[in-house]
């Protein structure tokens, strides 16, 4: 399918493609990079790009909040990470074969690197020899839309500085514009918090001003992904009186770990669904109704209450922000779809416990790829291309530099764009190939999910020690780095992690990485010496290691709970101290 195909990254008349690329975070930046490599190498047939990004510097959501725009009110500033924020990531999981963090920092260095650290290794690596010279900052992409009759872009941009606005024509567009580019709220929960009297944000606005939200007072977040698992561990930090979890369907970080320090998280299983007396919540457990299609209170379980609540924050997820693209190019990050008709699961340690439920009509969207997003192509319109992650990916910045790659190659001639019916056919391949790993398919599969909920308390399967669970557990992260190996290997990305059938030697450690990163989660003892301090970031030496370098971690110098820079300091590696 990927054999080398000439002239694709000329037009009919032999000229090199003009390409659109919106926005300058990191999949931007990456694809930039790659280009200018290509150029240092004398490579002669890539595309001219534009760049557009309608904030003033590089970066995206891991930018700085601008000195002149502290209160976020520019919309390219709305969605940025707060000052404080630490990764959620193993920095092993997102390290560049070309510029390693032995690079950056020139010692070894803790997993768990806060938000600013991050930002200067992402622009440092991508800016090198000027490749982010060219982009046209402070220019917001107006409108994209396609003209079927002449197969071109027409992109409408306005440059803020002078407020000229003006069109131009491309033979190809790119959009890398970030998953987290606006809030996603449910509109039940919405309506709900009408009835609430104390403070309710989106987790998007806890900003630098959080801990006015948080010290002393009890707080309920809604959603139990990532968010909630850092901002849980941000309020505790802040000072929280205690912070309580809501989560649908316990599927998250925040429902898998086992511990959270000074005892005072608790972990909801069910969603809020009523006010009382202002500030309290009655939550309840839901399951799914394969008739109605939907979620539905369970009245088996009893209603959990929680009183004199000061502060909601909704972690219900983001959107990416696809507003300047005409509607027929967008891609559906929730695309739904459907199994091949006599789709059968095959046996698994789970099957003995729930045997082979039929799958649900309608399906959710994988944790490898979009339904109609065929690695980095819009199905329906090939031109159109997307440089970004999946939501649920263990190796965001890696994927996205692949990704990157593999979008150039399709732009040169290297990688060939196999027709539309290879591409559906390949996508529902590997959507089912999801399908047959337990865990997976929990995520989208609802009555799957269901199935696995209604296990007697005490199953092997909620115990992260037995081996069944172990297994169920890599297999899901076995499956993510063999969709990257194969990547890889279509745009000779030079690193080796295999292939989609079997991995490397290399490819095999970024798996027990992956897994490692979740046991720090499930292995926190609620009973042990440390459990009033440890949370998931505070890894003992070695437990991670480079795949470029060999290089292994070090420990935080401190309690992570403990760390923090001084007032009017940003938080880095070299400016935390240990204020215990």
């Amino acid at each position: 399918m990927f054999r080398r195909k000439k002239d694709k990254q000329s037009d009919a008349n032999g000229k090199s493609l003009d390409v659109a690329l919106i926005g300058c975070g990191p999949g931007g930046m990456m694809f930039l990079h790659h280009i200018n490599k290509k150029k240092a190498e004398g490579v002669t047939n890539l595309p001219n790009v534009t760049c557009f990004e309608r904030a003033a510097s590089p970066g995206g959501v891991w930018r700085d909040v601008p000195a002149d725009d502290k209160g976020r009110s520019r919309p390219e500033n709305a969605s940025l990470m707060y000052d404080d924020l630490w990764s959620n990531t193993p920095k092993e999981l997102i390290e560049f074969f070309d510029y390693t963090f032995d690079d950056h920092f020139k010692k070894p260095t803790p997993s768990f690197l806060p938000r600013k650290d991050i930002l200067e290794y992402l622009v440092t690596r991508n800016a090198v020899d000027g490749a982010l010279d060219g982009v046209k900052y402070n220019h917001t992409v107006l409108s994209t839309a396609f003209d079927d009759s002449s197969g071109k872009f027409n992109v409408k941009v306005r440059d803020e500085s002078t407020g000229e606005e003006s069109t131009s024509i491309y033979d190809r567009c790119i959009w890398a514009g970030g998953l987290h580019g606006t809030a996603h709220s449910a509109d039940d929960i919405v309506e709900l918090m009408k009835e609430f009297t104390g403070k309710v944000m989106h987790s998007l606005e806890a900003g630098e001003k959080f801990e006015d939200d948080v010290k002393g007072k009890k707080v309920l977040l809604v959603g139990d992904s990532y968010s909630a698992e850092d901002l849980a561990l941000r309020a505790l930090k802040l000072g929280a009186k205690h912070v309580y979890i809501c989560a649908r369907s316990g599927d998250g970080d925040a429902s898998e770990t086992k511990s959270w320090p000074k005892d005072k998280v608790t972990v909801i299983f069910g969603p809020p669904y009523k006010v009382q007396k202002g500030n309290g919540f009655k939550c309840q457990a839901v399951y799914y109704s394969a008739k109605k299609q939907r979620y539905r209170r369970d009245d088996e379980e009893d209603p959990v209450k929680v009183k004199d609540i000061d502060t909601v924050v909704l972690c219900t997820g983001y959107n990416p922000n696809l507003d300047c693209l005409d509607e027929s190019i967008q891609f559906d990050d929730e695309g739904e779809w459907e199994v091949s008709k006599g789709w059968q699961m095959e046996n698994n340690s789970l099957t003995i416990s729930i045997g082979s439920p039929k799958p649900s009509k309608v399906l959710d969207v994988g944790s490898t790829c979009y339904t109609d997003v065929y690695r980095g192509l819009l199905i329906s319109n090939p031109k159109m291309m997307f440089i970004t992650e999946t939501p649920d990916s263990n190796s965001p910045l890696m994927d996205l530099d692949v990704n990157a790659l593999l979008v150039l190659g399709y732009l040169m001639g290297d990688v060939e764009i196999p027709k539309e019916k290879e591409m559906v056919k390949a996508n529902q391949k590997q959507l089912e190939a999801e399908m047959q790993l337990p865990w997976f398919r929990m995520v989208m599969d609802p009555v799957y999910a269901e199935e696995v909920n209604e296990l007697p308390d005490g199953h092997w399967s909620e115990n992260a020690d037995d081996e069944r669970a172990i297994l169920l557990s890599r297999s899901t992260s076995e499956l993510m780095v063999k969709r990257l190996a194969r990547d890889m290997k279509s745009c000779k990305y030079p690193v080796n992690l295999g292939e989609w059938k079997k991995l490397s030697k290399k490819g095999e450690s970024f798996v027990d990485m992956m897994v490692a990163s979740h046991k720090a989660r499930t292995n926190i003892k609620k009973d042990s010496a440390d459990s009033s301090w440890r949370t998931f970031r505070d890894v003992e030496d070695g437990v991670f290691a480079s795949i470029h370098t060999e290089t292994a971690n070090t420990s935080l110098p401190g309690h992570w709970l403990d760390l923090e820079a001084d007032k009017n300091e940003p938080t880095t590696l070299a400016t935390v101290k240990d204020e215990k």
